[in-house]
């Protein structure tokens, strides 16, 4: 408001300045050719000394000029007065010296003087214009013209547009003022809005949205913040289920450990046998104590920033390879029969990492299966290199899908807690092949076995190669 305010007083100043200067020097050019045509055309008369004659002469010029004539002599006294009012007056204007003693062709200036009789102005002083020309015979200087003419319909002309232009200025303050008013309204209140939710998450109250007006730079934050807050939602929903997940799971094997120790504490006489099963379950517990404690210290390793890959080149196929044979015992254990169908894929990665989810998949897919067999395969889709674990196990039902990734997620608890399983495992899987720059997906129905495929990007030489 104020910049265009400014502006709009610094064009008004312009306007009155140019509109000013020009009515003024459109009546000054005028008002002093005429008294250079009067002193022109008296020199002859003064030069005669017909006094009549000069008076006559500028009667009838004042009457018709609209104004007054005087005639000076050299030392700037008045000779004759159309006005009959100042003869033998001496007259020390700037103008009458100009022309007298300085030597110019004409002058002239400004003065401000009582209002004449026939005037009807309300205040009793106007602007008149005296106007100054040499009086020349024969190439000498004989005296001066002063033509005195009011200008005060000039002043009131420049009164009335600087008044209408005031005028205007006010009006126009007015409208920018209410404009202002409701563009800065209509500005800061999604600001006032998106500031107050911005409070009320500093205070843990993450269900805070703004509305998400306009298409603008306001809508495109509001949008943003909204998307960050659910975000924030999200994370914090997820931390305080991993807490609670991760307070149970390390709950129940030390409240097993403390029952199973207390049942040999107070027993007078135990019994070998029994307190040899007794410690053989608290060093299970044990064992899966630590597993849970080892799997949450590797989700803090990969959550940090810090957390780095060994990159080097790998043969995927013959990783996959080795994992297969690891895991045979396990599968001809349960009678189960592995196939595998594997291409030669080179990649880049971190091969103890890939590793390890590869474990972590193919063992699933063994505990998870009770009978028929378990298909690992390896092959390139153009840039991408694809590994893929497929079983004729119970699987998984579509409602357990989407969740299947969360921390301490469980598709069937008890059956993951006979089998040593802590619920971290898909999650970290996830966690490393995310920092390969790859995914995985899984496709599964119940009783009809799973498939969990994992999609990396090749190396770049093979790539170009392609």
């Amino acid at each position: 408001m104020g910049v265009t305010l400014f502006a709009m007083l610094i064009v008004s100043v312009i306007v009155i300045n140019i509109l000013s200067n020009s009515m003024l020097a459109e009546r000054v050019d005028k008002q002093l050719g005429e008294t250079e045509r009067i002193s022109f055309e008296i020199a002859p008369k003064l030069a005669e000394e017909d006094i009549d004659a000069v008076f006559a002469f500028i009667k009838a010029k004042s009457e018709a000029l609209g104004g007054r004539i005087l005639v000076l002599d050299n030392y700037a006294t008045v000779t004759v007065d159309s006005a009959s009012a100042y003869n033998g007056y001496f007259l020390a204007y700037n103008e009458v010296r100009a022309v007298i003693a300085g030597g110019r062709d004409s002058y002239y200036g400004f003065h401000r003087v009582e209002t004449s009789a026939s005037s009807r102005r309300i205040d009793d002083m106007e602007w008149v214009a005296y106007y100054t020309a040499p009086i020349i015979d024969g190439g000498v200087h004989i005296g001066a013209v002063l033509f005195a003419s009011s200008i005060q319909d000039v002043s009131d002309s420049i009164n009335e547009v600087v008044a209408r232009i005031a005028l205007v200025f006010v009006v126009m303050t007015a409208i920018t003022a209410i404009a202002t008013f409701i563009l800065s309204s209509f500005i800061s209140k999604p600001i006032v809005t998106l500031t107050g939710a911005i409070r009320r998450m500093s205070t843990n109250d993450f269900t805070s949205r703004v509305p998400e007006n306009g298409k603008g730079e306001i809508g495109e934050l509001s949008r943003a913040f909204n998307r960050m807050s659910e975000q924030i939602q999200d994370h914090e929903r997820v931390r305080n289920e991993f807490v609670s997940n991760a307070s149970h799971e390390l709950k129940t094997p030390l409240a097993t450990m403390k029952l199973l120790s207390e049942s040999i504490l107070y027993e007078d006489n135990p019994d070998p046998a029994v307190m040899k099963e007794f410690f053989s379950d608290i060093n299970s517990e044990v064992d899966r104590l630590t597993g849970i404690i080892n799997d949450l210290l590797e989700l803090v390793r990969y959550d940090s920033v810090t957390s780095e890959l060994k990159i080097g080149s790998i043969r995927l196929d013959e990783l996959a390879q080795r994992v297969v044979r690891r895991l045979a015992p396990l599968a001809a254990k349960k009678g189960l029969t592995q196939e595998t169908k594997l291409s030669p894929v080179l990649i880049e990665g971190d091969e103890s990492k890939l590793e390890q989810v590869m474990m972590n998949l193919i063992d699933n897919a063994i505990k998870y299966t009770d009978k028929g067999k378990i298909s690992v395969t390896v092959k390139q889709d153009g840039a991408n290199a694809v590994f893929s674990v497929k079983d004729t196990g119970i699987g998984i039902s579509e409602e357990a899908q989407p969740r299947l990734f969360e921390r301490f997620y469980r598709v069937d608890k008890a059956r993951s807690r006979a089998s040593g399983g802590t619920g971290l495992g898909l999650s970290i899987a996830q966690r490393i092949v995310a920092m390969h720059g790859g995914y995985i997906d899984v496709q599964s129905a119940l009783q009809k076995g799973s498939t969990f495929t994992i999609t990396l990007p090749v190396r770049r030489e093979e790539r170009n190669e392609e």
